[in-house]
Order: C-alpha cells, then structure tokens, then sequence
C-alpha cells in the first residue's frame, strides 16, 4: 500500500480534528473508536493549529475551484453615445455640455454667465 502524501494525511488528521470536536468525545475515547494513536492526534492537532496561525485566511472560495472566468474578446468596444452633462445655474439657466468639450471655452461661458446673472459686477 503506498504511503500517504503530507498533503492527505493533514487533511485525514483535520476531518478527525474536527470529528472529535464536534463528537464532544474526550480525546482518548475518540482515538479509541477510530483506532488512532492518541499521541499522533495531539501532534497533529498541535501542528495544523501551528500551520493555520502562519497561513493567511484564504478568500471565501471552495477549495480546488479554478478562480477564473470566461471572458469573450470582441473587435473593439461598442460605443455609448455621449451623453450631456447639464449644468443649472442659480437663475434657472441650463448650460448641457457633451465629452471633449473644450474646458477653456466652457470656463468663459461660465464666467460669461454668472456676470449676466450678477448685474451689479459688470463694468461701466
């Protein structure tokens, strides 16, 4: 019979680690019905519980499942039509504006705008 893997035989020591928790069994009485060396059940407790304090806890996915997923690749993207941005002004005035508008432009129209708005700052 082939000698188990240091990966199986820490996970048959954690399923009878957790077995034994949830029994409520004293230890001894666990090893004794499932014919496991009380010794080697207090090593191995003590070191998963050694390995589980170094390792970082992993994101909420079951073991053994692939972290990737399908992706369709196309041409190039398909386009959204811009839609305006709408600026209200104080006075109830809109000013709608689309992407790549030249900001300069729209500045002084703003600046423009709230002078209007503001008759005393005009000058004489």
């Amino acid at each position: 019979m082939p000698r188990k893997t240091s990966t199986e035989r820490e996970q048959f020591w954690r399923r009878h680690i957790d077995r034994q928790r949830a029994s409520r069994l004293r230890v001894r009485d666990y090893c004794d019905r499932h014919g496991l060396h009380e010794h080697s059940f207090y090593s191995w407790r003590r070191i998963i519980a050694e390995r589980d304090r170094h390792v970082k806890p992993a994101p909420s996915q079951p073991i053994g499942v692939p972290a990737f997923l399908p992706v369709a690749v196309v041409d190039r993207p398909t386009r959204v039509p811009d839609s305006p941005i709408e600026i209200r002004l104080v006075d109830g005035r809109r000013v709608r504006i689309r992407a790549g508008c030249d900001r300069a432009l729209l500045a002084d129209v703003l600046a423009i705008l709230h002078a209007v708005a503001k008759p005393e700052a005009r000058p004489c």
